[in-house]
């Protein structure tokens, strides 16, 4: 008997594995997240974030935006200064679009959903899991204490 069917097999099965398990680690992280934000506690989420202007980055990095205590904040994941960057405190969601075009879904994941963000006479995104999106909303507005808002309806994300 050959070997390869052997092989398919063998990889089949650790792939289902891996992929049982990184779903329950994403859904243990958003039952946290959910739980923190019923009891008003600190919470982050994961997103790609960009902006037009020093000190935000220009091009997508991967991070955690962390709301809760004082003004929310962005902290690169990757990177040899992982410096907090503060995020305005009072902000406006204008639009929430799903990632558009080739270099947008290599540069974040397809499946995010990016926020466009309006502060005073700052303009930034942050592109979030589709899981995470309802989460992450009602963290930005509680955990901002109420500053920030969303303009736009929410797309349906099927």
């Amino acid at each position: 008997m050959p070997r390869w069917p052997i092989d398919i097999i063998s990889a089949t099965v650790a792939a289902v594995i891996t992929a049982v398990i990184l779903g329950f680690l994403r859904r243990r992280s958003l039952a946290r997240r959910e739980a923190a934000l019923q009891e008003g506690k600190q919470t982050s989420f994961e997103a790609f974030f960009r902006g037009k202007a020093a000190p935000y980055p220009r091009r997508w990095r991967y991070g955690w935006v962390n709301v809760g205590l004082g003004a929310p904040s962005w902290k690169p994941r990757f990177s040899v200064r992982r410096q907090p960057v503060a995020l305005p405190v009072s902000a406006r969601i204008e639009s929430i679009r799903r990632v558009a075009g080739f270099k947008e879904m290599l540069a974040t994941n397809p499946d995010c959903s990016i926020f466009h963000v309006r502060a005073e006479d700052l303009d930034f995104e942050l592109a979030v899991m589709a899981m995470d999106v309802p989460s992450a909303l009602r963290a930005l507005q509680s955990g901002s204490g109420g500053g920030w808002r969303i303009a736009a309806p929410r797309p349906s994300l099927a």
